[in-house]
């Protein structure tokens, strides 16, 4: 699953139930760029590297596509003009590191989990770093962690989750629960499953999914499986085990049902994953306090955390951020960022233009809970107050307010399987931009749409779902509702039961660029 349609990626020699070390990923990147040549140019041919954007403008108003005009700065001073822009920078370009009281004085060794891949032989291998301080809740934590308990120096390895936030991932079992799938991703990546997931795209099984969210006795059904896979992965971690008793381990249970995602999820890619991390990494549930020059202090615990409740503070060498990313945009000046259904400080936002979207997703809100009606009572959860203003794109990359659909943004989204939503964005905004989609709704229609969709993930991922940018189980729904709206049907596989059970493979793909060209002639 993690290679595009047109390159299968070669078997690597490491892989523990399908999943492998990134190194194989970045390896298979290269050389797919390498291998498609196009007018006599390469991929690597047309890419410009070390080249900084620094600003992107829109700097001629028009309601053409052919007057539009997008000029892109980089490099303190180079430019580039053009009528039709992708910008495909994701949700991954800038690192978001907390500001600490005490930040400045520390004198140790800090860095975001961006950069660990790249420093960490000399992080992991320096004698002289005797303690280490992972901060976050993901799995970037989680693999940190895993490595640092793995690394051949013993040292103290500190992982430290905050009390006032969503809590920790959730890590699902490499092993596929269902007999009849290789791995998890197999498990869950398939239209069967897909049905029991209460979203707005995908019509093929649509009575499916209608069975299932609209009906009690469909919904008592998936909650039902929901529940069991919940059950099975508490017994799976064994948060209370034994031998990560003292050093906090069931601090890493997580705090909502995996069905919310409420706090995030990953996958336990190695073997011996959760008995490393509980033997070796000692995990405290605390709000930090302050940084000193050599130490890290943590606020007294007021949760259910089996630590004393008493603050804390821990000597530290090293400090690791694996605290996610920035949404905001810092190439697009704010009021076009904002015009373009990209994410900024609440302060900073139109009024009336924010009331009108504010009015259209309450508006969403009620169409949302009568659609899917198990949305209406989620768990207790800690609410956090959202700072920005969520994403505001049709399909997730178009901006309602464009009217020459001269620009698309790809990837702002958060998903379980990037390489197939890649492909499926990539076709649908060659179609965009190049007016081939006749069933394009009006303004008024997308800015609808689109509120639906930010309304429906506030519901269905808590806050998670706040920037309406969360789509994590819904990788299979979403690319097949892109693919729906282009009228392409050739990744649907031969007969109604492999279509339904058996898992959505890259190779599913394989044919759909040409089936495009021969709809259009190209």
């Amino acid at each position: 699953m993690a290679e595009f349609s047109d390159r299968p990626m070669r078997p690597p020699p490491e892989q523990y139930y399908g999943f492998f070390p990134g190194k194989y990923t970045t390896a298979y990147l290269e050389s797919y760029v390498d291998n498609h040549t196009y007018c006599g140019q390469t991929i690597r041919d047309r890419i410009l590297f070390n080249a900084q954007v620094e600003s992107i403008t829109k700097i001629e108003e028009s309601n053409t596509a052919q007057d539009a005009q997008w000029e892109i700065t980089y490099n303190a001073n180079q430019k580039i003009r053009t009528s039709k822009l992708i910008d495909a920078t994701g949700m991954t370009s800038q690192p978001q590191i907390p500001t600490l009281p005490g930040s400045s004085e520390f004198k140790g060794k800090t860095l975001h989990h961006k950069s660990f891949g790249q420093s960490q032989t000399l992080l992991l291998e320096d004698p002289s770093i005797q303690s280490i301080c992972i901060v976050g809740g993901a799995k970037s934590a989680a693999d940190v962690a895993y490595a640092c308990a793995k690394a051949p120096f013993e040292r103290k390895i500190h992982w430290v989750i905050r009390e006032d936030g969503n809590g920790p991932s959730a890590f699902f079992a490499a092993p596929a629960m269902i007999e009849r799938y290789a791995n998890s991703n197999e498990g869950f990546y398939n239209r069967f499953l897909a049905s029991f997931l209460p979203n707005r795209f995908g019509n093929r099984w649509g009575w499916l999914k209608w069975l299932l969210q609209r009906t009690m006795p469909g919904r008592w059904y998936a909650k039902r499986l929901w529940d069991g896979f919940d059950k099975g992965l508490r017994a799976f971690h064994e948060y209370h085990r034994e031998e990560g008793k003292e050093k906090g381990f069931a601090n890493l249970e997580y705090d909502t049902p995996i069905f919310w995602q409420n706090d995030s999820s990953g996958v336990c890619n190695h073997p011996d994953f959760l008995s490393a991390i509980a033997k070796n990494v000692h995990i405290h549930r605390r709000n930090i306090s302050h940084l000193s020059e050599h130490s890290i202090t943590l606020e007294a615990c007021t949760s259910k955390s089996p630590e004393k409740p008493k603050p804390l503070t821990l000597p530290v060498d090293a400090l690791v951020y694996c605290t996610g990313w920035s949404a905001r945009s810092n190439i697009f000046p704010t009021h076009q960022a904002f015009d373009l259904g990209l994410p900024v400080p609440l302060r900073n936002a139109d009024p009336q233009k924010q009331t009108h979207w504010e009015d259209l997703e309450k508006a969403a809100d009620a169409v949302v809970l009568s659609q899917f009606p198990s949305l209406k009572n989620p768990p207790a959860y800690r609410k956090l107050e959202p700072v920005d203003t969520p994403f505001r794109l049709y399909r997730a990359m178009a901006p309602p307010s464009d009217p020459t659909h001269s620009i698309v943004l790809l990837g702002k989204m958060v998903v379980g399987n990037n390489f197939r939503v890649a492909e499926a964005q990539a076709i649908w905004s060659v179609a965009y931009l190049d007016g081939k989609i006749s069933n394009i709704p009006t303004r008024a229609q997308m800015e609808k749409e689109t509120a639906e969709t930010v309304a429906w993930d506030r519901r269905r991922y808590l806050n998670k779902g706040e920037l309406g940018s969360w789509f994590y189980y819904d990788v299979v729904d979403y690319a097949d509702a892109l693919l729906e709206q282009l009228g392409l049907s050739s990744h649907r596989k031969k007969g109604w039961m492999r279509d339904l059970l058996e898992p959505c493979f890259a190779d599913d793909l394989k044919d759909v660029v040409g089936e495009y060209k021969r709809k259009h002639e190209l």
